[in-house]
């Protein structure tokens, strides 16, 4: 599983880091094409909860299952 977040949609609330029940997503230093310092993935604690997707208010996160449709 991966969590996708989408540059151009992510205003940088940071709610999703707030949230994360696994502290998968934390406060990264690169911003998106919005000029907001972006959440980063640690896709290694990620457990696919969707909570973050769910949570996010510019519907800028995904969670990808990797094999998906394969």
């Amino acid at each position: 599983m991966s969590v996708s977040i989408d540059s151009q949609q992510c205003k940088g609330c940071m709610l999703c880091v707030e949230e994360c029940p696994k502290s998968a997503l934390t406060p990264g230093e690169t911003r998106g094409s919005r000029g907001y310092l972006m959440p980063r993935a640690n896709n290694g604690k990620c457990v696919s909860c969707g909570l973050c997707a769910l949570l996010c208010p510019d519907l800028a996160i995904s969670i990808i299952k990797e094999g998906a449709g394969t």
